[in-house]
């Protein structure tokens, strides 16, 4: 059993005045308003708050989720950032590599019992529309038929969280309909769909875009394509990217007043070079550098993804434009959660799981505690 008191707590939808957690075998079993006990741990006033939940995330720390090992590296270095739950995303690439990065996701949730928590594999290419590939690589792009679905996920449809693909695309709507059947969470992304087709897509179980705004055309007042339907439809929950690179501050200003504060998250896109500085480095194979912030492709320069953590994001918003504390915090955690559609983290509640972080009030990680234990301290 371990006590935590004198915190400023964060349930993971508002502030609430309570003083102290008790969390014992890996989940929260009692919320204080006040305790005097000599047996806790003094947070001396920090905040503290659900985990940041990544639900799209391709590498970090020097490597890539493709990367033989890349998923481990993930879930022992993430708590380093306060990031108690991720996907683990691939980016574009062979069906046989695909294949290999699920296999070994499935072998690291079979004993993730330490680090970061692996709540499925994130499918992020190939099913893709050229025209919108970002910097996803043309010579791997399929279409999403079930074919090619079933080709590249093999024996690992188990693992499988989420899947971001272009409903336009042959084959798209029957693949929409039988992932939504079987509980995976499908997401529009690197998209040409018109507004009818996202409708159509809708109406077949997807219920999430794809860092939105990235990978699809822009709004145009006669041709409104996929991003006036994500914008107006109360159906469609959206990821947004906040390095403010990706998009600008009006942008994700325009997503937040849109959709309110419960169809929205933030999500880092990470690549392998986020958290080391300047230089090149690899992404499925191709080569990117990174300089001012920001991760690009080194044949012509365009944006690739970001080399950011959750929690930077939320510092990034609170920087840049007029979000609470609580709505930004509330998007990095119990957001992302009910989109996954795990309601085990993202709140903290008793009977929850112990997964929280403990921040300075200028949002600088102290703690991360995972199932209970402390997996990271700044001290």
């Amino acid at each position: 059993m371990s006590i935590i008191k004198n915190i400023r707590l964060f349930n993971g939808e508002v502030f609430v005045p309570l003083d102290a957690i008790r969390f014992e075998n890996g989940r929260i079993q009692e919320l204080y308003t006040h305790y005097d006990g000599q047996d806790a741990i003094d947070a001396h006033g920090a905040i503290l708050a659900p985990g940041f939940i990544d639900l799209h995330i391709h590498g970090s720390f020097g490597m890539d989720v493709l990367a033989p090992g890349g998923t481990a590296h993930l879930v022992n270095n993430l708590p380093r950032v306060g990031t108690t739950a991720f996907c683990p995303t691939n980016a574009t690439d062979s069906f046989e590599k695909i294949h290999h990065f699920l296999g070994e996701v499935r072998a690291e949730m079979a004993h993730n019992d330490h680090g970061t928590r692996i709540l499925g594999a994130h499918i992020e290419g190939p099913f893709f529309n050229i025209d919108n590939r970002g910097a996803h690589a043309i010579p791997m792009l399929q279409d999403p038929t079930m074919e090619n679905y079933k080709a590249m996920a093999g024996e690992y449809e188990d693992v499988i969280a989420r899947v971001s693909l272009a409903p336009e695309k042959k084959g798209g709507m029957e693949l929409v309909r039988y992932l939504a059947g079987k509980g995976v969470v499908v997401s529009a992304a690197h998209t040409d769909a018109d507004a009818q087709q996202m409708e159509e897509a809708i109406a077949n179980g997807l219920t999430m875009v794809t860092h939105t705004f990235n990978g699809m055309y822009a709004f145009h007042h006669r041709k409104e394509g996929a991003i006036g339907v994500t914008l107006t439809d109360d159906r469609i929950t959206c990821e947004f990217i906040p390095d403010l690179q990706h998009i600008n501050k009006y942008a994700a200003m325009l997503i937040m007043k849109a959709k309110g504060f419960e169809k929205t998250f933030i999500c880092s896109d990470a690549l392998e070079p986020a958290h080391m500085g300047e230089g090149r480095f690899q992404m499925a194979g191709q080569e990117i550098y990174v300089k001012d912030g920001a991760a690009h492709m080194a044949e012509d320069g365009r944006l690739a993804g970001s080399i950011i953590s959750p929690l930077m994001g939320v510092r990034n918003l609170l920087r840049a434009t007029d979000v609470t504390l609580a709505h930004a915090l509330k998007m990095g955690t119990s957001n992302p959660a009910k989109a996954i559609g795990d309601d085990s983290i993202g709140l903290i509640q008793v009977g929850k799981r112990a997964d929280f972080v403990l921040l300075s009030e200028d949002l600088q990680l102290q703690k991360t505690y995972i199932r209970g234990k402390l997996e990271y301290s700044a001290e």
